[in-house]
């Protein structure tokens, strides 16, 4: 015989739907999994750049007020330079620091691949837990903002920081 038989080419067909859904399905598996890491270090790097931003201005100052409302802190420098770091929860949300008179500079990238990030702030993002030294606690909460799901985790970061030129 110079063929197939037709019990021999359905087997193969078989074989060959089972390899085929099997490896796809591993295949939508690493996708995701792909995806949800992505996610988690675009995010974490855009919370670590800010944290040391943030960190690296107030080691660096001399006072520093607070608003009422726990979401802006501007910090004198010793060239008596003023920053001011404002956080909006709002949508979208967003870091602004504003260094003098100059313009504000967005520090988060409301445009980014991950679909943005969420910023929430139990009773303010900053608070003065002292004034002699000064001393600043931050406490920020980041997530994904695009509720969809792919990031469930978020990072927060909570510290104290005392102003090195006031004491």
């Amino acid at each position: 015989m110079l063929g197939f038989t037709l019990v021999e080419l359905l087997v193969s067909i078989s074989l060959l739907a089972i390899s085929v859904g099997i490896s796809s399905d591993i295949i939508v598996s690493l996708v995701r999994t792909f995806g949800r890491t992505q996610i988690f270090h675009d995010t974490e790097q855009t919370v670590n750049f800010l944290f040391l931003k943030l960190q690296n201005d107030l080691k660096n100052s001399l006072s520093s007020e607070v608003n009422l409302d726990g979401n802006e802190l501007t910090m004198l420098r010793r060239n008596d330079v003023r920053i001011t770091y404002t956080v909006t929860e709002d949508d979208p949300p967003n870091v602004t620091r504003q260094v003098g008179t100059g313009d504000p500079v967005n520090l988060i990238d409301t445009q980014s691949p991950i679909g943005g990030i969420r910023i929430s702030c139990e009773n303010g993002c900053f608070e003065r837990v002292s004034t002699t030294p000064h001393s600043i606690r931050i406490n920020m909460t980041f997530s994904q903002s695009t509720g969809i799901g792919l990031f469930d985790s978020e990072i927060s970061i909570e510290d104290t920081f005392v102003l090195r030129g006031s004491y």
